[in-house]
């Protein structure tokens, strides 16, 4: 027997978050960075993208930042016919228009170390990275969520772009949304 309690939850079995074994006390990580003040939230907000040209967003954590992203989730949402593409570590050189993430707890201070862009064109600017999920959202359009619940680690130094091509045959309206939390380094 492992010591497991009347739930037959064993202390062995999960991670224990403080010394108590029976209640096993455990926690989400995003709401307790949210209450902590380190959970934020960024958007493009509807962009008007013509027939095969994309939306790029391209999120930074700067090489030295001592903080280390953690994405929560990431929403892709058009009218129709919608391919998601996620590169790490590609980037782009073009200025683009910068975003400033948004605090989740409303009574924080706090400030992202992230820095975050997007740009609206045909051509891909992207270089570099790898390609490690592809989607394609159904015709009928609406909205892509992907939970990964920080199974996305960012440590200093690395980029992530998202990039969302318009498939439609005609314009779209196009938006990129995105959840993550930091710690420390």
């Amino acid at each position: 027997m492992c010591g497991c309690n009347r739930c037959n939850i064993c202390p062995e079995e999960v991670e224990v978050i403080n010394t108590f074994e029976d209640p096993v006390v455990t926690e989400a990580s995003q709401p307790r960075a949210a209450v902590s003040g380190r959970n934020y939230f960024l958007t493009t907000q509807r962009q008007l993208v013509v027939n095969n040209a994309s939306l790029f967003l391209q999120i930074t954590n700067p090489l030295g930042s001592g903080r280390i992203l953690h994405m929560g989730r990431i929403a892709g949402t058009s009218n129709s016919n919608l391919i998601i593409t996620f590169n790490r570590n590609g980037s782009f050189a073009a200025a683009g228009t910068s975003i400033t993430p948004v605090n989740a707890n409303f009574a924080s201070a706090n400030t992202s170390v992230a820095t975050v862009k997007f740009l609206n064109q045909a051509a891909d600017p992207t270089v570099g990275g790898s390609i490690f999920q592809d989607i394609v959202q159904l015709a009928t359009g609406g909205v892509v969520v992907i939970e990964y619940e920080g199974d996305i680690v960012m440590p200093p130094g690395t980029t992530f772009v998202i990039r969302t091509l318009n498939n439609s045959g005609g314009n779209n309206i196009i938006s990129i949304d995105l959840s993550f939390w930091e710690t420390t380094n």
